[in-house]
C-alpha cells in the first residue's frame, strides 16, 4: 500500500473520530496523561494534588500497561488508553488535562472537553507555530500542497488549541499565547505543579512518599541516598542536554548514523568517569525522552549512572549540587534549587543552524553559569567544584535573581489552588 493511500486512510480516520466523539455527553471528571506514557510533569504533581484535595475525580490514562498497574496498585484510578474505560472515560470527560499534546491522553476523542495544557517546559527555545527553521518547520508551516496534506494527516494533534494553559509570568504567558495560538486571557497566571508540588507538600507527607514510589525505581531519593553512600560520594551532578531535533523527521538512515550518538563523541567517559571518582562525584545521566536509547551506549561507568528512564527528576532536583545543560529550559526550573548551573554547547554551531532556533529575546539574557564548549573545560570545572560546593561568580549569582524575577513572576500564585478553581466552576 502507498503512503499516500496510508495517509488518506489516517487523515480520514482521524477527522471522522475526532468529529464524531464531539457529539458524547461529558460528565464533571478529568482525564489525565503525559508523552511518551510516562507519569510525569506537571501533570503527575497536579493528578497527586487532586488525589489528595479531592478536588475532582481525576483518572489516569496511559499506553503503558505495567504504569497503569502500578497506579491501581497505588490506590488510583487509570487504565490504558483503548481498554473500554479508557475509550469510554475520554469520550466522557470534561477536562483533558496533558503535558504536551491530547494525544496524551486520546487524540481522537478530545472534541467537545475543556482542554488544558499544562507544557512541559520553559519558552527558551521555539516551540510550535512559532517554529521558523529546521525539520518541525514543516509541521507548522507547511508550504507545498503535498507538505500541508502530510501535516494534515499526521499531525493532527499538533494542530489542536488547548482551551488554558499555565504561564508563571507575563513573558511566559506572551509567548504561551503566540506559539499555540490562543489569546493570554486564556492564561492562568500561576506557576508549575511540577516545581510547587514539594513546596505545598512536604516531603514526610504519604502523599508525596506515593508519588515516590509510583517511578520505575521504587524510591528515587533513597537510591540517591545510597548511592552516594556506597561511592563515598560528596556531590551530586545531573547532566540532561537537550533534545537534539534535528533528526526528528529524518528518514535517511545515513544520515542519522552519521549523528547517532553527539554525546558519546563529544564527551570522554572513560576520562569523565575516572574524575568522578577522584573528585568523590555521582554524576546521573538524564536524556530526552525521545533520545533515551542513545544513553545505551554509556553504561558500566563508575559514578556515571543512567536515569533516561526515570519517570521525572523533579523528586531530585533539591538535593542536586550541578546541573550541567546545555539549550534546555531545565535550567529555568533549576533556578529555584541551590544547585549550581554550567552550560555545556560542545554543538553551539551546528545546533543552531539544524535545530531550532531560540526566542530572540534570549540573546539578551544573562547567563545564569558558566558556558563551556570543549570537554576539557566541563572537566576542569568539576575538579574545581569538587573542592568548593558553591564556585558561582557574584555575577551569575546576580543573574540568577534577574531571570528568576523573569520566569517565576507568578510562582506564588498557588497553582493548585488555581487549577481547583478552573476545575470547581
Amino acid at each position: 500500500m502507498s503512503q499516500f493511500i496510508v495517509n488518506c486512510i489516517r487523515y480520514i480516520v482521524t477527522q471522522s473520530l475526532y468529529f464524531i466523539g464531539g457529539f458524547c455527553p461529558r460528565s464533571r471528571k478529568a482525564v489525565m496523561g503525559c508523552y511518551k506514557n510516562k507519569f510525569a510533569d506537571n501533570s503527575k504533581y497536579l493528578f497527586l494534588h487532586w488525589q489528595q484535595a479531592l478536588t475532582i475525580r481525576a483518572i489516569w490514562i496511559s499506553g503503558d500497561k505495567v504504569l497503569v498497574n502500578q497506579l491501581v496498585e497505588q490506590g488510583y484510578e487509570a487504565y490504558t488508553r483503548w481498554s473500554f474505560k479508557g475509550i469510554y472515560h475520554a469520550l466522557t470527560a470534561k477536562y483533558y488535562v496533558y503535558n504536551s499534546y491530547i494525544g496524551d491522553i486520546n487524540q481522537y476523542f478530545a472534541r467537545g472537553a475543556i482542554k488544558i495544557n499544562l507544557w512541559h517546559g520553559s519558552p527558551l527555545k521555539r516551540i510550535e507555530f512559532d517554529i521558523n527553521n529546521g525539520p518541525l518547520f514543516k509541521v507548522y508551516h507547511p508550504q507545498t500542497l503535498h507538505d500541508k496534506f502530510i501535516s494534515a494527516a499526521q499531525y493532527h494533534q499538533q494542530k489542536v488549541r488547548p482551551d488554558h494553559m499555565i504561564a508563571p509570568s507575563d513573558l511566559v504567558a506572551r509567548l504561551f499565547a503566540g506559539a499555540f495560538r490562543i489569546s493570554e486571557q486564556q492564561m492562568i497566571l500561576t506557576g508549575n505543579p511540577r516545581t510547587d508540588y514539594y513546596q505545598a507538600y512536604n516531603q514526610s507527607n504519604n502523599q508525596a512518599k506515593k508519588s515516590q514510589q509510583i517511578a520505575p525505581l521504587p524510591d528515587q531519593q533513597s537510591l540517591i541516598d545510597e548511592l552516594k553512600l556506597i561511592n563515598n560520594v560528596k556531590q551530586v551532578i545531573l547532566y540532561a542536554p537537550s533534545w537534539r531535533d534535528s533528526s526528528a523527521l529524518t528518514t535517511d538512515s545515513s544520515n542519522k548514523a552519521a549523528s547517532a550518538n553527539p554525546y558519546v563523541n563529544a564527551i570522554d567517559f572513560t576520562a569523565l568517569s575516572a574524575s568522578l571518582v577522584d573528585n568523590n562525584q555521582l554524576l546521573l545521566f538524564r536524556l530526552h525522552p525521545n533520545e533515551a536509547h542513545l544513553a545505551n551506549d554509556i553504561q558500566h561507568f563508575p559514578n556515571i549512572i543512567n536515569i533516561s528512564d526515570w519517570q521525572d527528576t523533579y523528586e531530585i532536583i533539591n538535593d542536586v549540587d550541578l546541573l550541567i545543560t546545555d539549550y534546555s529550559s531545565l535550567y529555568i526550573d533549576m533556578l529555584q534549587t541551590k544547585a549550581d548551573i554550567v552550560f555545556f554547547q560542545f554543538d553551539q554551531q551546528a545546533y543552531q543552524s539544524d535545530s531550532r532556533q531560540c526566542y530572540p529575546y534570549a540573546d539578551d539574557l544573562p547567563m545564569a553559569g558558566e558556558v563551556f564548549t570543549e570537554f576539557a573545560q566541563l572537566n576542569l570545572y568539576l575538579s574545581n567544584l569538587s573542592q568548593n560546593t558553591n564556585i558561582s561568580s557574584l555575577t551569575n549569582k546576580k543573574n540568577r535573581t534577574e531571570l528568576a524575577q523573569l520566569y517565576w513572576q507568578y510562582q506564588h500564585n498557588d497553582c493548585f489552588k488555581q487549577l481547583d478553581k478552573l476545575v470547581s466552576a
